[in-house]
């Protein structure tokens, strides 16, 4: 760990630290025993399978030519790369397509054409969720709405640009050109596995039936892993509406997505979480223990664990 991301990983540690000042602490025995134990393994088994259904879309979209059992320990392993390595999803990704090379059912140019495309089709519940989560806030605070749906349409329009040019084979060249005017290297290898790369992807999308069955399965693994915070909510006797929840769970992605130098955006992820809880009408430190417990706990921790424990076994399992 270099210096600069050591200094964000101990901000991210103080700005979460800096949620219990902020929270009545005399609160907390009378909120755990309300949760009780039950919800809590729950959610935690939820979350987990919603990986499985999340595994299961790339899976299927790739065609099957993983074993199912790889399919779930690469992207579990994916999934504690991207949150032990602040990279947004970048160092995530590239582990796949590696260890989806060394099953030897792929090369590394179809690997990276089925993991964009899972990428893909998993923003597809993403931007429905902010969609009507913003449709449900509107009816809060309007104000918010203008601002949200021009977020949308941003979110859209990035998304199908770099999909344009991901899978257009004379934009990778052109920048493939750039870059070899600029380092001054042949990259003629490079530019066959651009070819192979556009040639897989391009039969991929023309696959209707995998597209559909990875999209549905995107929507289970967004459903579960929307689940937790529904569930430790209700045990605290508060109600919020599908949509809303949505909303929370989407933006609380997004945080972990944006690639600001700590792992998991630990702290900053909490704060804006609680915060989006307490404009929604939730008292403070209800939404201070609901973020700790879902969003810290039951999915960063877990998924950290678990990931972890899948990077072992994939590692044994594929002979690296």
């Amino acid at each position: 760990m270099n210096k600069g991301t050591l200094i964000l990983t101990l901000l991210g540690i103080i700005l979460f630290l800096l949620l219990f000042p902020a929270l009545d602490l005399s609160k907390i025995p009378s909120y755990v025993n309300r949760v009780g134990l039950l919800p809590v393994v729950i959610s935690i088994v939820l979350i987990n399978i919603g990986v499985f259904f999340y595994s299961l879309g790339w899976y299927l979209i790739s065609g099957r030519k993983i074993p199912l059992i790889d399919s779930f320990l690469i992207s579990y392993s994916a999934l504690f790369m991207n949150l032990l390595i602040p990279t947004g999803s970048t160092s995530g990704e590239a582990l796949r397509v590696y260890l989806a090379g060394k099953t030897g059912k792929m090369g590394n140019s179809e690997a990276l054409s089925t993991v964009i495309a899972h990428r893909i089709v998993m923003t597809i519940p993403f931007l429905v969720c902010i969609a009507l989560g913003v449709s449900s806030l509107s009816k809060l605070a309007g104000n918010l709405f203008l601002p949200s749906l021009m977020a949308i349409t941003l979110i859209s329009i990035g998304t199908l640009l770099i999909v344009k040019i991901s899978v257009t084979e004379e934009y990778l060249m052109r920048i493939l050109s750039l870059i070899e005017r600029v380092t001054r290297r042949n990259m003629e290898k490079m530019r066959k596995e651009i070819k192979e790369y556009a040639g897989a992807f391009k039969n991929l999308m023309n696959e209707k039936r995998r597209l559909a069955e990875s999209t549905a399965c995107s929507f289970a693994n967004w459903l579960l892993d929307m689940a937790p915070i529904f569930i430790y909510l209700r045990s605290l006797g508060i109600e919020i509406d599908l949509f809303s929840g949505a909303f929370i769970y989407s933006f609380s992605i997004l945080m972990v997505l944006i690639p600001l130098g700590i792992p998991g955006n630990t702290g900053v992820r909490e704060w804006a979480m609680a915060s989006l809880l307490m404009a929604m009408g939730v008292e403070k430190n209800a939404a201070i223990f609901v973020t700790i417990i879902s969003s810290t706990i039951t999915v960063f921790l877990n998924e950290l664990l678990f990931g972890f424990i899948c990077y072992i076994i994939a590692l044994k399992r594929l002979g690296k």
